[in-house]
């Protein structure tokens, strides 16, 4: 994700901006998608190509006028029109002008949407471009951008969820890190003492909350295709058992991942939390320090031993089918330069994420231990869309909702799974998806 997401995210940064945009470019001209310009064949001349995303704000921000600016610095004669939406509107505008046939020339989509975007048939795929490769990235980025067999994007970086303490809180508890269920239901109990709670994690009713309980489920055996089976619904009882106890608080219903469980861990009223990466920001803003304040571990399993499965969050570099030769050249350009290893290492730090390559991640972490438990975990993450592709997000929002049946107490853990497996069956599996 972030996970992203109501659309997908990641992943998840919720933003708030204008339907148009929060237009970040040298030269822009209205809000439309792909209308570049350019007066000539070579990349000598002036020539205009059009890039979209939703980072408008934090290191998302930062790390694209830092590249864009390199590569016009790398290009003379060359102006990279970006725009940036928010979150909530990038899915809904870059379906509409793929409807129009005016894709921009770049688009940076969270990993959710790809098969749904690459089956408007306005994504171009970079099989047969010049230089592809799909050696030397993580097997799970790979898959995450893979439609039908073919390949529609690079992944900016990944990241995933992991287990955030407050190392004085369980230092006054003499708890060390829990790793299993048990010790997690446990902990949390002896943890809540009003008003703290022992554990918060996101139960919102979106995307977020399925991202979060998909390593639960997924690391004790249980798949996305057949959610009413005892692995599934052992996940979702244990959620629902620490907020019926008390050990978590009920508005964990209402709590996004960022800010708001990040507040409640910063203010005391959250011992443990599910959360990823993008909050180091924050935390480092209010003097959380990793290693002092706080620390992370993988999501504990349910039995001692079992490997953490977590999804995979992250967005992902995707070309529009628009534009001219010379325009399609310097998007592939683009999207080629920003998997060079100087680049990615920089643009993955500025964004709080870990690089798309194990072999550039070994050297991230030399300068970013706090990163490693996120990196032990995208080594067996798992994309999102593989089962399901395009219709990944009517099988998550019967999760979701099944989420919020149970934990509210309208529907037994059992009777909420049946309903999401009723509509899940409905779902049809998308081969490569």
């Amino acid at each position: 994700m972030r996970a992203p997401d109501m659309p997908f995210r990641r992943r998840t940064r919720w933003r708030v901006a204008s339907a148009c945009g929060v237009v970040l470019a040298l030269a822009v001209a209205g809000c439309s998608s792909s209308g570049g310009s350019s007066s000539g064949g070579s990349s000598n001349a002036k020539t205009t190509i059009t890039e979209l995303d939703y980072f408008t704000s934090s290191g998302g921000n930062a790390a694209l006028n830092w590249y864009n600016k390199k590569f016009e610095a790398d290009h003379p004669g060359v102006t990279v029109q970006r725009t940036a939406v928010s979150y909530a509107n990038l899915i809904t505008k870059v379906l509409q002008d793929a409807s129009a046939g005016d894709m921009p020339n770049l688009v940076l989509l969270d990993n959710p949407n790809v098969p749904q975007v690459a089956a408007t048939g306005q994504l171009r795929p970079f099989n047969d471009l010049p230089g592809f490769t799909t050696s030397g990235y993580y097997p799970g980025a790979i898959s995450e951008c893979t439609y039908q067999g073919k390949q529609y994007c690079y992944p900016i970086g990944t990241n995933s969820v992991g287990l955030f303490y407050n190392k004085a809180m369980l230092a006054a508890a003499g708890l060390p890190p829990p790793t299993t269920w048990d010790e997690l239901a446990a902990d949390a109990k002896k943890l809540t003492k009003p008003p703290v709670y022992g554990m918060a994690f996101d139960a919102t009713a979106d995307e977020q909350s399925t991202w979060q309980l998909e390593p639960f489920f997924w690391s004790n055996g249980a798949s996305l295709t057949k959610v009413d089976t005892p692995p599934f619904s052992s996940a979702l009882q244990l959620w629902v058992n620490m907020v019926k106890d008390g050990s978590a608080s009920k508005s964990v219903l209402n709590w996004g991942q960022d800010p708001d469980l990040t507040q409640q861990f910063m203010q005391g009223h959250a011992a443990m939390m599910v959360n990823g990466p993008w909050i180091f920001p924050e935390l480092n803003q209010h003097g959380w320090k990793y290693n002092y304040q706080f620390g992370i571990v993988p999501i504990p399993t349910d039995k001692a031993g079992q490997t953490v499965i977590a999804p995979l969050g992250g967005e992902t570099i995707d070309l529009g089918t628009g534009g001219s030769t010379e325009q399609q050249k310097l998007a592939w350009e683009w999207t080629e330069g920003m998997q060079q290893t100087s680049t990615m290492e920089h643009v993955t730090s500025l964004m709080y994420y870990l690089p798309s390559k194990p072999a550039v991640t070994a050297q991230f972490l030399k300068g970013g231990p706090e990163y490693t438990v996120f990196a032990q975990e995208t080594q067996t993450a798992r994309s999102r869309t593989k089962e399901y592709g395009v219709n990944y997000p009517k099988v998550s929002q019967a999760i979701w909702t099944a989420i919020q049946a149970a934990i509210t107490g309208t529907s037994s853990v059992s009777s909420a799974l049946q309903t999401a497996q009723g509509t899940i069956s409905g779902v049809q599996l998308v081969s490569g998806g």
